[in-house]
C-alpha cells in the first residue's frame, strides 16, 4: 500500500481544524477496502495481495434494474453511478416511487487486478425535479473488490439500502436493485436473468446488501500505541553534520524521530513525534470511528521519521489483517476484531538504506522486506455503540493500562544456532563472501544497540565448480553460528501453530501421492488403499488436542482464537471420518480432502507471533548481496515432536534472493540465483538448548579467538613500519587486537597456544574443479631500435605480464599428469611462429605483424595437463600443507582481495592467527572485552561493537574510554567425509520455451549437485527433447550421520538452457529431491514430471530421476550402458517401450499469415513422435485449395506403456520456396496423447457380443469396414419445407415459429399456447454451439502453429499463431506377437475436395451490446462476411437499443475450405462518421460440415411431414444414420421390421420413445421416426439456438454483448429446403378508455379563509412509458372528499401480446433523427391532486395499474382499502385479473402516498373508474371524445352532479356571497343589520330629539 504522507500543519475535519497529529484525510488511494456503507456479506477469504499487478483491459457492467419505495412523493428519480473517476446515470423516471429502469452502464479499465479491486462505486439516486443540491435521496458504497472476490465477478439481482451518506442513522431512503459483473482477459460473459416488476419482498430480503440491521452501528476501532523498539536510524551522518552546523542539534543524538500512523477505512491518525529516540514510548490511543460492520480488511500501522527537511522518511510498514483478529463464521458466534498487547514486526529495506534507495518501496509494504526495521507494542479493540468525538481521537493512555500491559513484556532467553553446510551455486564476486545470521536486531553486524553476537561465517573466497557456479570451500571445518536473544514467552501460541501445521503438511504429502497414482493411472485398489491411508492419519492427526492455554499473560485472541481451531478441527474429524465411512468415487473424495486443507490453512496464522523472522543475509564486502527470510515458528524447538517447527532440527536447503520491489517497470527479471545454502538451524529456549542444538550434526563445535598479523613492503622488505592499519588487527583493519589483549571471558579457558590457521580458500588454483586443464606460460624478447631479435634475452611471463618460471622448469603438481608436450600456439592473432609484436610490453597491444618500431615480441607456450583420481587426496594434503607453511596472504593493498602466491605488484600482506577455547560453563556468553588502554578507539562494521547505546547521552571524552568488545569464531569441525554416488536420469522435457526465432529452442541440462555441475548433451531444434541420459556424480562428499542425510536429503537442482554460440538463454530451473540409498535398498527408482519454473511462472516440465548411493565399499549397481559416450538411462528405470501405430489425418492447413514477408503457398507439415519423423506430400498452392492430397498417413513408434511417460507428438510446419530454400514456419506441441488412444479390437469385438446378446446373429450384418456412401435423398422423397405462416389455419392463429422460441426459453407465458398444443421445444445453449460438441472436431481439430520467440510474460494467444494445421490423430497398439494389424481407424473420411454450399444463417436477438455513442447507447445493425461474399444490413439498423431482436435470415454461398469462416458483426450506425463495430463473432463452418455430430442442420425432436414445423433438412433420418455409422467405421444399421434398429452396440425400439401411445396426425413414417429418435441418443445435434459472444479486435479478451443464432448448410448438390420465417412480431394498435367517475375519502389539503378543510379536487392520468398526461376538470371546494367527473381518458397504444409489453417509439431529444423503440409493461396511472392557483397544485394520492395483472375492483368504496393492493403491508393474498382478458372492469380501488421504506403507507383517497381496452377496429366502430367532448358516446357522460357549492370563487361572486358568506355568517349579517338598524334608529333619535322638544316648548309657549 503506498500512502502520501503528505505533512500538513492543520487537517480539516468537518469543517473544524485539529491538531496536527489528530485525523487526517487519504488523499491517494490506498489498498485496503474503502466503504461508507458496509455491507452485511461473509468476508471474502481472497487475498488481494496475490493478484496480479500487469496492466489488462477490464470492462465493468453496472445493471440498474429497478428501485422501490423511495422516499418522496411524486418524484422524478434517475441513478447516478460512479466507478472510480467515471460516472454515468440513468434515464429519469417521471412520478413514480417505483423506477423500472433496466440499463445497462459500462466502464472500462486499463489498470492492474489489484489496482481494480480498489476502485470505489458508489449507487446514487436523485430527485431530478430538485435543484442538484438537495436532489439525492440516498446513495450505497463499496469498492469493486467485494464484487470481483464473488463468484465469477460478479452480483446477480442484489438489492442495496440506499442512506444518506450525511446522516447515516437517519434511517433507509429507499432500495435499488443491481447486478454488477467484472469482464476481465479471458472471462466469460454471463448475462443476468431479466428482473421480474412483479418480484415481492421475499426476494429484497433474501438478496439484500444492508448495513447490519436497518441502520449501520457506529463502532470505534480503538489502537493504544505503548512503544517502539530498535527503530533504525534515518538521518545519515552528512544530514547530522549539516544540523550541526546550523545549530539545529547539539551534541550526540540518536538519528531518528519517530512517529507511528494508523489508517483505516480511509482515516489517519498519528501519535506524536517522539525526538531524538531509538525506544520511542508514546503510549497513546487513537480512536478511530466507522459505521458497522466494515468490510475493510486492513488496518494499516506505518512507522515514520520526522524530517525537518523535506518529506518525512517511512521507516516501515505493517499490515494487521481483520480477517485473522475476527471470525464470522456463521455457525459460530464469531467475534470483533482484537489484537494483543502484543508486538508486531516491520520489515524493510536493509537498514543501512540511504535516502532515495531504490528499496525504498518496501518500506511502504510493497513486496517482501528484507530487513528488520523495529518492532511496536500495540493492541486493538472494537466497541460498537457510539463514534469517538473529536477530542477523543487521539489521547493519552491511562496509567492502569500502561500497569497492565508490563507482564505482557517479560522475556526469556532464546537461542538460535545455525549450521552452514554447504554454500554452492554462487556466481562469481569481487570479494570473499560471508554470511550474516540475525533475528531482530540481534546479530546483525552494523547494529549498535545490541551486544556482539558471532552472527556472521568467517569471509571465504568461492572457488569455481569446475563447469558453472563457484562453491566455498569449508571442507572439514564448517561455520556456525550461535545467537542468544530475548523476546516475550510466545512458546504457547507457536506450538499449536506448528501442530497444525505439521497436519497440513503430512496431509499435502498424502494426496500429492494420491493425485500422482491417479495421474499415473494406477490400480483403483492401490489409489483407494493410498486415499484410506491418508484419512486414517488425518483422523490421528486431528484428535491429538491442541495446547492448553496458560493462565496467565494471554489476551482475548488467544482465547477466540483457541476456540475457533478447536471447532473447527473437530468438525474436520467428524467429516473425515464419515468420508472415511461413506467415501465411493476417489475424485470426490480428493476433492473433499482439498476443502480440508483450504479449511486447516485458514486458521493456520498467528497474527501475535513477536518473536521477528531469521534472516540470513549474504554479505560481499561490506555489502549486502542476497537474503532469505525464514518464519520463527518454523525453527522453534519443543520437547514435543509434534509441535516444533517443521524445519527445526533438521538440514535443508535455502535460496537466496537478491533484495528487489514486486513489477518494478524498471527492473529486470533474474534468473540467477546469488546462492545456494544447505543449513542446519535450531531455536528454542535456553533451557532446552543445552545439548540438543547441535547433537543430530554428528560434528564438534570449536571456538577460537582471531587475530590477524599485518606487514606491509618498504624497499623490497616486510615490515609493520608506516602501515594503514595496527599490526595486530581484526580482519577490517580497524580494530587493534594484539594477543596479548585477549582474556577469556568469564566461564571459558585457553584449549592451547596461538596457532597459524590459513584461510583455506586461498590455496584453490585456477584448475580447482577441473578434470583438465591447460597450463601456458609466455616466453619473451626485447630488441633495441634497429637490431636483430636476440635468442639468448629471452624472459618468461604470464598471461599479465609478471614473471614467470620458464617452461622447463614448471612442473607437473601432484594429483596431475602429462598428456602432451610443450607447443606454441597457433589458434591465435599471431604470425607462422607464433609471435605477437608490440612497442612496450607494459602498454600491451599486440599485434601479429612485425614493424620496425616494435621493441617487444612473444609467443604462448602451451601444454595439457590431466587430473589423476589416484592421487587426488594426495595433492588435497599437498595444498593444505602449501598454505599452512607460513599462512600469509598477499595483495596490492589492504582493500583487495587476498591472494595466496606472492605476485610483483603485491605491497601488503596478512595472516590468520587462532587460539581455541572452551566452555567451563556452557551458558556463558563468549565476548572478548578490550582494554581501552590499547589504542583503540574505532571500530568498523565487524563484530567489534560498543556497548549497547543508552538514551543518556555521555560526553566525547567518556565515550572514547567506553570499552570495546568482540566475538570468537565458531565452526563446526568433522573428522572424515562420507562419500557418495548421485545418478541422476536425465530422460526428457516438454513444453519448453523458445529461445530462438525459428520458434524452437537448442535445449541442455545442466545439473547442479553439492559442489559440482553436469551438463547433459545439447539437442538441436527441438521444444521437447529426449536425452535419454544419466549423469554420474563422483565422489560426492557430505559431512555428518549418514542416517540423517537420509532423513533431509540435498536437493538437485536442474537448469535448462537455449544453447548458443554466444552465450546461452536461461528456459527453466527444476527442483527434485534423490532417493538416498545407505545400502541394502533394491527399490528403483521411478522416473516422475518435475515442473520447471523460470520467473516464478511454469516453464515446462522434466522427465526424470535421482539416486544417491553410499559409496563406502558398498557394492553399486552396474553402470547404465553408454551410447556415443554417454551413458543412457538404464532398463529398469526408463519407460517400458510398445509398439504403438500412430494414424494420422492430414487434412490441410487453414489462416497461415505471411512468414519472413512472403506467403506461405505450398507448405507441408511434419509430424515427429519418439523420434520418428512422418513428412506430407507439399501442397502445390495453399490459395486454391489449402488441403493436402493425401489425408490419411500412419507411422509406427516405440511409446512408453504407460500414459504418463509418453513423449509429446510435435507438429511442424515447413514452406518449400524456391532455391530448395525450407524455412521452419511453426510448431504446435501435444502433451498428451490420451484423448487419441483408440483400441479398434476391443472395440469390434465388443460391439459383436452387444449384439449377440440383443438377438441379432452375425447374417444379420458383415464387420466388414468398408462401406459404399449412403445415397441422397431423392426429390420426392424429402418433403418440401414450409414457413411459420402455413396453410394450415389452426396454426396460423395461435402459434408460429416465435412461440416455440419463447417456449423453448422457459417463458412460461409466452409459450403457454406452443406447450399445450404438445408441441416440443428445442434447445438453447447459452454458449457457442461447438463448446457443447467438442469444438466438432471428431473428425478434424485444428491446431495452432507458432514461430518466434516466447518469453513468460506472453500468453498463449491463439491470436499470435502464424496458422493452423487441421488433421487428427489415432494412437492405438500393435500385436506384440506380429500378427496382422488391426483394422485402420481413419479409412472412412470424407473427401477432401472442394464443395460448394449454400449457408443461411438466422439471427434472432442480440443483448447486453457494448455502448458506442455518447448517450450510452448504439444503433445496431447486422453485417456477414464469408470469404469474399459480404452482406451488410445498414438500412435496417435499430435506433438507439443494446438488446435489439434482428428476426433476420441471411443466405450465403460458399465453396468449403477456401471459405470455411463466417463472420456475424454487430455494427453502430453513425450518420456523419464511419460506422463502429460493436463486435464479431467467428464460425468453423468446415467443421461443423465435417463432423459425424452433423452441425450442418439441427435436428428436431419430432418427425413431422406436415404442419409449421414440418421436416427442413435436406436428408432423411434413415439416411443420415446410414451415415453417421458408416463415417463412425461402424457396421450399418440394423432394422427389425419398422420399429427396432440395432446401432451401435444399442438396441433401439419405437415403444420406447413413443410412450403415450396416441401418434400425431402430422408425424412420418415409423422407421423416420426411430431413425431421427436414434440419431438425438447418438449426440447429433439437435435443433437448437446458440448464444455467441461478441468480440472486437481492439480488445479480444473482453466480451461487448452476445447473440442469438444458428446456422444450416447444405450442399448445392442437394436438393435444398425452403427457409424459415423468423421475422418479429408486429404489435397491434390498441386503445386504452378509461373513464373516471367519482373519488371519495380523499385528503383534504386546503383551509379556507372561512376556516374549513376543503380540497380542489382533479384527476391525472397516463400510461406509464407515454407520458402524455391527461387530467379531468376540476371538481372546487370538496369539502367531504368527494369528487365527481364523469370524465373520459383516451390514451391509443401498441400492444405486443406474445411479451404482455406496450410497444413506445419515441425519440430521445429533439435533434434525434430516429425514434427508439422502447418496451414497458401496460401500466396506467392515475393520481389526484389538489388544484391551487398562486402556488403549485399539491400531490393527494397514487395509483398505479399493470393491466396484465391488476387488483380486481371492489363495488362499493366502503370496502376499499390498501390490503386490496397486491404489496400490502400484511402480505394478504390478493384477487388479480387481467384488463387483456377482461376487456372492460369497472370499481374502486385505493389512492395512497408511500411513507418510505421506515414508514407505512397512507390511505388518501378512493378512486371509481372504467378501464376498457378496445382494438383498432373496435375503437373506430365506436367513436368517443376525450373528457366529454362530442363525440359523447360509448357510453354517453353526463356532467357531473356536482353540489351547488362547487365552483371557483372569483369567477362567480353572487355564488360567493351565497353559499360562501350567506351560508356562514347569515346570523351575524342578520345581527349586524339589526343592530345598525337599532342603533341608527337611537342615533335619529338623539340627533332629533333636541329639535322636537324646542318646536314642542316653542309651541307651547
Amino acid at each position: 500500500m503506498d500512502i502520501d504522507d503528505d505533512n500538513e500543519d492543520i487537517v480539516e475535519v468537518s469543517g473544524e481544524p485539529l491538531p496536527r497529529n489528530a485525523i487526517e484525510s487519504e488523499k491517494v488511494k490506498s489498498d485496503h477496502n474503502q466503504y461508507d456503507g458496509a455491507i452485511a456479506a461473509p468476508r471474502s477469504t481472497m487475498d488481494r495481495s496475490k493478484l496480479s499487478t500487469k496492466k489488462q483491459d477490464f470492462q465493468v457492467r453496472v445493471n440498474i434494474h429497478e428501485g422501490r419505495k423511495l422516499m418522496g412523493g411524486n418524484i422524478h428519480p434517475v441513478c447516478n453511478v460512479h466507478v472510480g473517476k467515471q460516472s454515468k446515470h440513468t434515464r429519469v423516471q417521471k412520478s413514480t416511487n417505483k423506477p423500472l429502469w433496466d440499463e445497462v452502464l459500462f466502464f472500462d479499465f486499463n489498470c492492474s487486478a489489484l489496482d481494480l479491486c480498489d476502485e470505489p462505486v458508489t449507487i446514487e439516486v436523485l430527485n431530478s425535479r430538485k435543484i442538484r443540491s438537495d436532489s439525492l435521496i440516498g446513495a450505497f458504497k463499496f469498492d469493486l473488490g467485494l464484487v470481483y472476490e464473488s463468484t465469477d465477478h460478479q452480483f446477480i439481482h442484489k438489492w442495496v439500502l440506499l442512506t444518506d451518506p450525511e446522516d447515516k442513522e437517519s434511517g433507509a431512503k429507499g432500495y435499488v436493485k443491481i447486478s454488477i459483473s467484472i469482464l476481465g482477459p479471458g472471462d466469460k460473459l454471463k448475462i443476468p436473468p431479466k428482473s421480474s416488476s412483479t418480484d415481492d419482498l421475499v426476494d429484497i430480503e433474501s438478496n439484500l446488501l444492508r448495513p447490519a440491521g436497518v441502520q449501520l452501528q457506529p463502532a470505534t476501532y480503538t489502537v493504544k500505541i505503548y512503544k517502539a523498539e530498535d527503530v533504525p536510524k534515518m538521518d545519515t551522518d552528512y544530514f547530522e553534520g549539516m544540523k550541526r552546523v546550523l545549530r539545529m542539534q547539539h551534541g550526540d543524538h540518536d538519528l531518528v524521530d519517530p512517529y507511528m500512523i494508523v489508517s483505516f477505512a480511509g482515516k489517519k491518525l498519528k501519535t506524536k513525534v517522539m525526538y531524538k529516540t531509538y525506544t520511542p514510548e508514546w503510549d497513546q490511543e487513537l480512536n478511530i470511528g466507522v459505521q458497522m460492520p466494515s468490510m475493510c480488511e486492513q488496518l494499516m500501522l506505518r512507522l515514520m521519521d520526522k524530517d525537518h527537511f523535506n518529506r518525512d522518511d517511512i521507516i516501515a510498514t505493517h499490515f494487521l489483517q481483520l480477517t485473522r483478529l475476527s471470525s464470522a463464521d456463521p455457525d459460530d458466534e464469531g467475534f470483533l476484531p482484537t489484537f494483543g498487547p502484543a508486538y508486531v514486526n516491520f520489515y524493510g529495506s536493509p537498514r543501512e538504506s540511504i535516502v532515495d534507495d531504490e528499496l525504498e518501496p518496501l518500506n511502504r509494504g510493497c513486496g517482501e522486506g528484507c530487513s528488520f526495521r523495529g518492532r511496536a507494542l500495540v493492541e486493538l479493540t472494537v466497541s460498537i455503540g457510539q463514534e469517538p468525538s473529536k477530542d477523543e481521537l487521539v489521547r493519552d493512555i491511562d496509567s492502569e493500562d500502561l500497569l497492565r500491559v508490563q507482564p505482557f513484556q517479560r522475556r526469556r532467553r532464546f537461542r538460535l544456532f545455525v549450521g552452514f553446510l554447504e554454500g554452492t551455486m554462487i556466481h562469481p564476486v569481487d570479494a570473499p563472501v560471508e554470511f550474516e545470521i540475525s533475528i531482530g536486531e540481534y546479530g546483525n553486524k552494523f547494529a549498535s544497540t545490541t551486544l556482539p553476537a558471532p552472527s556472521t561465517t568467517q569471509p571465504t573466497n568461492p572457488v569455481y565448480d569446475g563447469s558453472h557456479y563457484y562453491y566455498l570451500p569449508w571442507g572439514m571445518t564448517k561455520p556456525c553460528v550461535m545467537l542468544n536473544s530475548q523476546w516475550e514467552d510466545v512458546m504457547f501460541r507457536i506450538e499449536s501453530l506448528n501442530l497444525i501445521c505439521r497436519t497440513i503438511d503430512r496431509l499435502e504429502g498424502h494426496l500429492k501421492d494420491v493425485k500422482y497414482l491417479m495421474r499415473a493411472k494406477a490400480p483403483l485398489a492401490e489409489s483407494a488403499g493410498k486415499l484410506i491411508k491418508l484419512l486414517d492419519e488425518l483422523i490421528i492427526d486431528l484428535n491429538q488436542p491442541l495446547l492448553e492455554l496458560p493462565q496467565k499473560n494471554i489476551t482475548e485472541l488467544d482465547k477466540k482464537m483457541y476456540a475457533l481451531r478447536d471447532d473447527e478441527m473437530k468438525r474436520i474429524l467428524i467429516e473425515a471420518v464419515n468420508l472415511r465411512e461413506n467415501a465411493r468415487d476417489i475424485d470426490q473424495a480428493v476433492n473433499e480432502i482439498d476443502t480440508y486443507i483450504y479449511r486447516l490453512q485458514q486458521i493456520a496464522t498467528e497474527p501475535q507471533n513477536s518473536i521477528p523472522d531469521v534472516i540470513i543475509w549474504m554479505l560481499c564486502g561490506n555489502r549486502r548481496v542476497a537474503y532469505h527470510r525464514i518464519p520463527s515458528h518454523q525453527v522453534m524447538f519443543s520437547p514435543k515432536q509434534d509441535f516444533c517447527g517443521k524445519l527445526c532440527g533438521h538440514v535443508f536447503s535455502v535460496f537466496l534472493k537478491r533484495p528487489s520491489v514486486p513489477d518494478k517497470s524498471n527492473a529486470k527479471r533474474q534468473w540467477k540465483l546469488p546462492a545456494k545454502l544447505q543449513v542446519f538451524v535450531w531455536m528454542g529456549l535456553e533451557d532446552h538448548a543445552k545439548g540438543i542444538q547441535h547433537k543430530p550434526l554428528d560434528g564438534e563445535i570449536s571456538v577460537f579467538a582471531e587475530t590477524y598479523e599485518n606487514q606491509i613492503s618498504l624497499l623490497s622488505k616486510w615490515t609493520t613500519r608506516a602501515m594503514p592499519r595496527p599490526k595486530w588487527s581484526d580482519i577490517t583493519g580497524q580494530l587493534k587486537l594484539p594477543k596479548e589483549s585477549f582474556t577469556t571471558p568469564p566461564g571459558w579457558r585457553w584449549a592451547g597456544d596461538w596457532f597459524i590457521n590459513p584461510n583455506l580458500s586461498l590455496s584453490y588454483d585456477l584448475d580447482s574443479g577441473l578434470s583438465s586443464f591447460q597450463d601456458d606460460v609466455f616466453e619473451n624478447q626485447l630488441r633495441t631500435p634497429g637490431s636483430d631479435w636476440p635468442t639468448s634475452r629471452l624472459f618468461w611471463t604470464d598471461v599479465t605480464g609478471e614473471e614467470a618460471q620458464s617452461k622447463e622448469e614448471i612442473m607437473c603438481p601432484i594429483g596431475w599428469e602429462w598428456t602432451d608436450i610443450w607447443t606454441v600456439d597457433l589458434n591465435r592473432a599471431v604470425d607462422e611462429e607464433g609471435y605477437e609484436y608490440c612497442l612496450d610490453q607494459s602498454v600491451g597491444g599486440f599485434v601479429p605483424v612485425e614493424k620496425t618500431y616494435h621493441l617487444c615480441r612473444r609467443r604462448r607456450w602451451v601444454r595439457t595437463r590431466r587430473r589423476n583420481p589416484d592421487l587426488k587426496q594426495q595433492a588435497a594434503h599437498q595444498r593444505m600443507m602449501k598454505a599452512a607453511e607460513e599462512g600469509w596472504e598477499y595483495s596490492r593493498l589492504f582493500t583487495t582481495k587476498f591472494h595466496l602466491k606472492q605476485r610483483t605488484m603485491d605491497m601488503v600482506r596478512r595472516r590468520r592467527w587462532h587460539r581455541k577455547m572452551v566452555a567451563d560453563n556452557p551458558d556463558a556468553d563468549a565476548i572478548f572485552i578490550i582494554d581501552p588502554t590499547s589504542d583503540t578507539h574505532e571500530y568498523g562494521p565487524g563484530r567489534a561493537r560498543s556497548p549497547v547505546r543508552k538514551q543518556d547521552h555521555r560526553g566525547e571524552d567518556e565515550k572514547q574510554m567506553q570499552r570495546t568488545m568482540i566475538t570468537p569464531t565458531f565452526f563446526l569441525t568433522y573428522k572424515e567425509p562420507h562419500t557418495y554416488q548421485l545418478r541422476a536420469y536425465i530422460y526428457q522435457a516438454r513444453d519448453l520455451f523458445s529461445a530462438d526465432p525459428s520458434g524452437l529452442s537448442d535445449p541442455y541440462a545442466r545439473v547442479v549437485f553439492s559442489r559440482q555441475s553436469q551438463r547433459t548433451k545439447v539437442l538441436n531444434e527441438t521444444l521437447c527433447p529426449t536425452w535419454d541420459q544419466t549423469l554420474v556424480f563422483e565422489e560426492v562428499e557430505f559431512y555428518g550421520n549418514p542416517s540423517m542425510l537420509a532423513e533431509s536429503p540435498p536437493i538437485v537442482v536442474v537448469e535448462l538452457f537455449d544453447y548458443d554460440t554466444v552465450g546461452s538463454d536461461f528456459l527453466g530451473r527444476a527442483i527434485a529431491t534423490p532417493i538416498v540409498k545407505l545400502g541394502g535398498e533394491h527399490q528403483m527408482a521411478k522416473l516422475n514430471w518435475h515442473p520447471i519454473t523460470r520467473g516464478g511462472e511454469p516453464a515446462g516440465e522434466l522427465l526424470g530421476a535421482f539416486e544417491l548411493y553410499l559409496n563406502e565399499g558398498a557394492e553399486l549397481p552396474f553402470m547404465p550402458p553408454t551410447r556415443q559416450d554417454v551413458y543412457q538411462v538404464p532398463s529398469g528405470i526408463r519407460p517400458v517401450m510398445q509398439l504403438t501405430r500412430i494414424e494420422v489425418l492430414t487434412w490441410g492447413v487453414r489462416h497461415m499469415k505471411k512468414f519472413q514477408l512472403a506467403a506461405v503457398n505450398s507448405p507441408s507439415i511434419e509430424i515427429e513422435c519418439g523420434g520418428v519423423v512422418l513428412s506430407t506430400i507439399k501442397i502445390k498452392n495453399a490459395k486454391k485449395n489449402p488441403n493436402f492430397e493425401t489425408s490419411s498417413m500412419l507411422f509406427d513408434v516405440f511409446l512408453p506403456v504407460e500414459e504418463l511417460y509418453t513423449p509429446p507428438l510435435n507438429i511442424r510446419l515447413l514452406d518449400h520456396r524456391s532455391f530448395g530454400v525450407k524455412p521452419l514456419v511453426g510448431t504446435h506441441m501435444i502433451k498428451s496423447l490420451q484423448e487419441y488412444r483408440r483400441d479398434p479390437v476391443a472395440m469390434v469385438q465388443t460391439i459383436r457380443e452387444k449384439m449377440l446378446e440383443s438377438g441379432f446373429g452375425d447374417n444379420d450384418y458383415s464387420l466388414d469396414m468398408d462401406f459404399a456412401e449412403p445415397q441422397e435423398a431423392t426429390g420426392t422423397q424429402q418433403p418440401q419445407n414450409t414457413s411459420s405462416s402455413g396453410e394450415d389455419g389452426e396454426f396460423k392463429e395461435d402459434v408460429d415459429w416465435w412461440s416455440k422460441y419463447y417456449s423453448s426459453c422457459g417463458n412460461e407465458q409466452l409459450g403457454r399456447v406452443y406447450r399445450e398444443k404438445g408441441y416440443e421445444n428445442m434447445v438453447v445453449f447459452e454458449e457457442e454451439l461447438e463448446n457443447y460438441f467438442d469444438m466438432f472436431t471428431d473428425l478434424a481439430q485444428s491446431f495452432p502453429l507458432f514461430h518466434g520467440k516466447r518469453h513468460e510474460d506472453e500468453d498463449l494467444d491463439e491470436d499470435k499463431a502464424v496458422g493452423y494445421f487441421k488433421g487428427t490423430f489415432r494412437v492405438y497398439p500393435l500385436p506384440a506377437d506380429g500378427s496382422d494389424p488391426p483394422p485402420r481407424m481413419l479409412k472412412n473420411v470424407p473427401c477432401n475436395q472442394l464443395v460448394e454450399v449454400l449457408v443461411r444463417v438466422y439471427i434472432v436477438k442480440a443483448f447486453e451490446l457494448q455502448p458506442q455513442d455518447p448517450n450510452g447507447l448504439s444503433d445496431p445493425y447486422l453485417a456477414l462476411k464469408l470469404g469474399r461474399f459480404k452482406v451488410k444490413d445498414r438500412e435496417n439498423y435499430v435506433p438507439k437499443n443494446l438488446s435489439p431482436t434482428f428476426g433476420k435470415m441471411f443466405e450465403l454461398d460458399g465453396t468449403l475450405p477456401l471459405e470455411s469462416e463466417l463472420r456475424v458483426q454487430i455494427f453502430d450506425y453513425d450518420l456523419l462518421s464511419g460506422d463502429d463495430l460493436i463486435g464479431e463473432t467467428k464460425i468453423d463452418l468446415e467443421n461443423r460440415f465435417l463432423s459425424a455430430r452433423r452441425g450442418v442442420c439441427g435436428l428436431p425432436k419430432r418427425y413431422y411431414i406436415a404442419g409449421p414445423y414440418k421436416w427442413r433438412d435436406a436428408e432423411l433420418p434413415r439416411q443420415i444414420l446410414e451415415k453417421w455409422c458408416a463415417t463412425q467405421a461402424l457396421p450399418p444399421p440394423v432394422w427389425r421390421g419398422n420399429s427396432q434398429v440395432y446401432v451401435n452396440g444399442k438396441t433401439c425400439c419405437l415403444r420406447d420413445y413413443e410412450t403415450r401411445g396416441q401418434v400425431h396426425k402430422d408425424w412420418g413414417p415409423p422407421e423416420e421416426r426411430l431413425a431421427l429418435y436414434t440419431l438425438l441418443d447418438l449426440g447429433l445435434v439437435p435443433e437448437h439456438i446458440e448464444t455467441r459472444t461478441l468480440y472486437n479486435p481492439l480488445r479480444p479478451e473482453i466480451p461487448q454483448g452476445k447473440i442469438q443464432m444458428y446456422v444450416d448448410i447444405f450442399p448445392k448438390s442437394s436438393t435444398i429446403p425452403p427457409p424459415i420465417n423468423i421475422t418479429p412480431r408486429a404489435p397491434q394498435d390498441l386503445e386504452l378508455r378509461v373513464i373516471v367517475y367519482n373519488v371519495q375519502d380523499v385528503v383534504l389539503s386546503d383551509t379556507s379563509f372561512t376556516g374549513e378543510k376543503m380540497s380542489d379536487i382533479y384527476v391525472k392520468g397516463w400510461l406509464k412509458g407515454q407520458d402524455k398526461k391527461q387530467k379531468t376538470d376540476v371538481h372546487y371546494r370538496s369539502l367531504n372528499g368527494e369528487g365527481n367527473f364523469n370524465w373520459r381518458f383516451i390514451f391509443p397504444f401498441k400492444y405486443l401480446p406474445a411479451e404482455e409489453v406496450m410497444v413506445i417509439k419515441k425519440k430521445e431529444h429533439f435533434f434525434s433523427l430516429d425514434k427508439h423503440e422502447e418496451k414497458y409493461p401496460v401500466t396506467f396511472a392515475a393520481q389526484i391532486w389538489d388544484n391551487d392557483i398562486f402556488t403549485p397544485d399539491d400531490f393527494l394520492g397514487l395509483l398505479e395499474l399493470n393491466l396484465n395483472f391488476m387488483p380486481k375492483a371492489n363495488k362499493f368504496a366502503k370496502s376499499v382499502s390498501l390490503d386490496d393492493l397486491p404489496d400490502n403491508e400484511k402480505g394478504k393474498p390478493v384477487p388479480m385479473v387481467s384488463l387483456f382478458d377482461q376487456k372492460n372492469v369497472k370499481g374502486w380501488w385505493p389512492c395512497y402516498e408511500e411513507g418510505g421504506p421506515d414508514q407505512p403507507r397512507e390511505l388518501t383517497g378512493k378512486v371509481e373508474m372504467e378501464l376498457e381496452i378496445l382494438s383498432k377496429e373496435d375503437s373506430e366502430a365506436k367513436p368517443a371524445g376525450k373528457g366529454q367532448e362530442e363525440p359523447n358516446e360509448n357510453p354517453h357522460l353526463d356532467p357531473p352532479n356536482r353540489p351547488a357549492t362547487s365552483f371557483l370563487w372569483f369567477t362567480s361572486p353572487w355564488k360567493s356571497l351565497r353559499y360562501i358568506i350567506w351560508n356562514n355568517y347569515k346570523w351575524y349579517i342578520i345581527g349586524g343589520l339589526i343592530i345598525i338598524l337599532i342603533v341608527a334608529m337611537i342615533g335619529l333619535f338623539i340627533y332629533s330629539a333636541p329639535g322636537a322638544l324646542s318646536e314642542k316648548l316653542i309651541a307651547k309657549l
